[in-house]
């Protein structure tokens, strides 16, 4: 489907996010988004990052189902108890 908008507009809209497509590599999609950019949900504000938190943790290390995460947010997970 075609927009009738520039590019501009659409990442200037707080309601709208612009990201591309890991299955149409090379195409747009705008998305609406489920809160507005630069909030955060009152159901998420326990899982925030604090600025400098886990600094310097790269890579991954095998999540508590088995799956790779990164380093940043299992060290998160251990700090807050998540």
């Amino acid at each position: 489907m075609k927009v009738s908008m520039s590019i501009a507009d659409a990442m200037g809209d707080p309601r709208l996010s612009v990201t591309t497509s890991p299955f149409a590599p090379g195409k747009t999609i705008i998305k609406r988004a489920s809160f507005p950019k630069g909030q955060t949900p009152a159901h998420l504000k326990g899982y925030l990052i604090k600025k400098g938190e886990c600094a310097g943790q790269t890579g991954v290390v095998v999540g508590p189902k088995g799956q790779p995460i990164p380093k940043t947010a299992a060290c998160v997970k251990e700090k807050h108890g998540r």
